[in-house]
């Protein structure tokens, strides 16, 4: 029970520093208080599922981000708000940065443990 608490402070925690907001900030948001809010960050309360429900309302994430969960082939939240009003063309370009920079680091790990043919 425990870490569910944890994950969803985590996530809670996440999803207040994205929007900018202050501990005071959210819990005005969302009608509690901020001690309320800095004991659901650090895992020390367990929240009722009608909290649960009414932060993920109020924030616009899911629930079960804020649990921890992002289900199997589901883009997190963060990643859909980066490349939304993104033309395909834009997308494909920041995709294919990405994978490059992914390359990248793989060879230079390889490189770095003695494998030296960056052709492989």
């Amino acid at each position: 029970m425990h870490d569910i608490c944890n994950l969803f402070g985590a996530a809670l925690s996440r999803a207040r520093r994205e929007l900018g907001l202050t501990q005071i900030e959210l819990a005005e948001k969302l009608g509690t208080t901020d001690r309320s809010i800095s004991d659901l960050e650090r895992g020390k309360t367990n929240p009722k599922l009608d909290t649960v429900a009414h932060f993920s309302r109020s924030l616009g994430i899911s629930i079960d981000a804020l649990v921890g969960i992002v289900p199997k082939g589901d883009v997190p939240s963060c990643v859909r708000t980066f490349f939304a009003g993104m033309s395909a063309e834009e997308a494909a370009k920041y995709i294919r940065l990405c994978k490059d920079a992914d390359e990248l680091t793989k060879v230079t790990v390889k490189a770095g443990s003695g494998w030296t043919d960056m052709g492989q």
